[in-house]
């Protein structure tokens, strides 16, 4: 998002990456040659990155938990009949009084120290 599509007001509106998962049509790139790009750049694409994943593992935890009452529910109901239509789901969704939370904020900090698994050892 940030590195193929320019997504960032910090970064600006620059890809700084080709986008993935297409071939080169008629040979369209091999008359291209690739942008080179700094470390200044660079690296605050990465923070960029970093602070949308960091920040987006928060709020997904956050809608998790606040309707995990929801969830176990949905659980048991799965394990019973395998399946769960819409209009029941609906229904769930109102009965144990879902929460959402606005996805149009995502914190300005990256958030390191927030996440559970700073404190593991790299294994690579």
């Amino acid at each position: 998002m940030v590195k193929e599509w320019g997504m960032s007001d910090k970064v600006g509106r620059v890809a700084v990456s080709e986008p993935s998962g297409r071939g080169p049509f008629m040979g369209g790139r091999m008359m291209r040659r690739p942008a080179q790009w700094g470390n200044n750049i660079l690296g605050t694409v990465e923070q960029e990155v970093e602070r949308l994943v960091n920040n987006s593992y928060m709020i997904a935890k956050k809608v998790l938990n606040e309707n995990r009452a929801l969830l176990e529910h949905l659980t048991g109901v799965l394990l019973e009949q395998e399946t769960v239509s819409a209009e029941e789901f609906q229904m769930m969704l109102v009965e144990f009084k879902a929460r959402t939370i606005d996805y149009a904020i995502i914190g300005k900090e990256r958030n390191r120290g927030m996440l559970p698994f700073q404190n593991m050892t790299a294994t690579y």
